[in-house]
């Protein structure tokens, strides 16, 4: 980090369990970390259970993962666990990260969510599978407190949080999962990967552009911060 600036925020609002949106996050953090930028990336609910009044088909993300895994392949395996019924408890751990270590360590238990889901194979949907994704996450970034965040998540009321979220995103442009909006306003959906189509039940990228979440990061942070005089 960059010291004696302001840290910016880049909000994400994006579903848990969408593999677009695990490489645009992957992709964000890993400019922010080679450019040592001083930029949180503030992670929002848009479940697309809630979205859609329905679950998404299973069949649609493995398919979406296969494709996806040859462009980011370090963080997807083929999914081998029982199948979610819900990703509603894993975005309420992360509203529970917020509440008790805030924006920073929401992000990070977000990540690490994604990661056990389709890295891991983790089922999202049960207390077992949360309290391994959070073990994990607090391996990974020390300062976490798995059993504080736990607690928050057992007090029930971090729902309410998730249904805030997803009845404020009815306001907001927001063509899908991942949406990214920038600090100066300006929103970019699934950055680097807009260039696709279904065709024959299977997801085709006709072009990509790995290095545009990075590219339009770096743009927003610099616009965003005064020139020194």
């Amino acid at each position: 980090m960059t010291s004696g600036t302001t840290t910016q925020t880049v909000t994400v609002w994006s579903d848990i369990h969408c593999p677009w949106a695990l490489v645009a996050v992957h992709r964000l953090r890993a400019a922010r970390e080679a450019g040592g930028l001083d930029v949180v990336f503030d992670q929002r609910a848009w479940p697309l259970e809630l979205v859609n009044s329905q679950s998404t088909p299973q069949h649609i993300v493995p398919a979406e993962t296969a494709v996806l895994a040859n462009h980011e392949p370090t963080i997807f395996s083929q999914y081998t666990g029982d199948w979610p019924s819900t990703f509603l408890p894993a975005f309420e751990l992360v509203a529970a990260a917020r509440r008790v270590h805030g924006v920073r360590a929401a992000e990070d238990v977000d990540y690490q969510l994604r990661l056990a889901f389709f890295r891991d194979s983790v089922n999202l949907s049960i207390r077992a599978g949360l309290e391994r994704a959070l073990s994990d996450a607090a391996e990974a970034y020390p300062g976490l407190d798995p059993s504080a965040i736990l607690a928050e998540w057992d007090a029930g009321s971090v729902r309410a949080d998730v249904l805030a979220d997803y009845a404020r995103s009815k306001d907001l442009p927001i063509q899908g999962s991942p949406q990214v909006f920038w600090p100066d306003g300006s929103t970019t959906h699934n950055p680097g990967m807009t260039d696709h189509e279904w065709v024959r039940g299977l997801p085709r990228i006709r072009s990509s552009d790995p290095d545009e979440p990075g590219r339009l990061l770096r743009a927003a942070l610099s616009a965003a911060t005064p020139a020194t005089p």
